[in-house]
């Protein structure tokens, strides 16, 4: 796929704005705040041909554009390479895991409040075949997630005993999956991302570590902490018992 760099700026303002707010976006509101250096007709053009290439999607009831789940990997590729990660997340992940490394459950306990809390998302551990989450709460802050019907499919998911420990199997790496809207295969999760990793966990074990939120979560944190999550895993390993 190739887009001219007008397109991608115009690209990459529409998914900010629906990053902080989950709106749909219109030329108007885009020429407004960001200083794109053209007049509304073009950034109206361009939107179009972003929508022919599968990157913007209109919804029935607006007139504004928002971004596909494809040109949020896009986004969340660009912002990772250009950014570096909060050291303080490193720093607070390094020490719970290694204050606790001597206890399974602890370390369970510290990673699932760690990741929770840091990426204000819903985080899991899958270990033996068994999974265990904390953060629920964290979803009620996202809009998109708030009512009823989403809410309590996703509670369902969590709560199934199969779901997220299949998915972590199917797709789980020594690299960060992630699986944006659509992309994990269930209607419930469209508005959702799921990002995890898998880890060597306990001696000869494995377990797969992740966060599931909305795909509005904050890609610059997620990525990083469960990376951070994996290496301070790895490197505590000789302690436990």
């Amino acid at each position: 796929m190739s887009i001219t760099e007008r397109q991608k700026k115009v690209l990459m303002a529409i998914i900010q704005e629906f990053m902080e707010s989950a709106d749909e976006v219109g030329s108007v509101a885009l020429l407004q705040k960001y200083n794109l250096g053209v007049s509304s007709a073009t950034v109206r053009n361009e939107m179009v041909r972003l929508m022919k290439e599968g990157l913007l999607e209109k919804s029935h009831i607006s007139s504004g554009r928002c971004p596909t789940d494809q040109a949020i990997r896009m986004y969340v590729k660009q912002e990772l390479d250009a950014h570096s990660h909060n050291p303080l997340v490193t720093v607070e992940i390094r020490q719970g895991i290694f204050r606790e490394r001597f206890s399974k459950d602890a370390v369970t306990h510290s990673v699932l409040h760690t990741l929770s809390k840091e990426t204000n998302s819903v985080a899991f551990v899958v270990l033996d075949g068994i999974l265990r989450y904390w953060g629920l709460s964290n979803l009620f802050q996202y809009e998109e997630l708030s009512n009823q019907k989403i809410i309590r499919s996703l509670i369902d998911i969590l709560e199934d005993p199969v779901f997220l420990v299949n998915l972590s199997k199917k797709y789980g790496s020594s690299r960060v999956s992630l699986l944006i809207g659509e992309e994990s295969g269930v209607d419930s999760l469209q508005e959702c991302s799921i990002a995890f990793i898998d880890t060597p966990f306990w001696n000869t074990q494995t377990a797969s570590v992740g966060v599931l939120g909305s795909k509005r979560m904050d890609y610059l944190k997620v990525v990083p902490a469960l990376k951070e999550v994996r290496n301070s895993l790895q490197a505590s390993m000789r302690g436990w018992s």
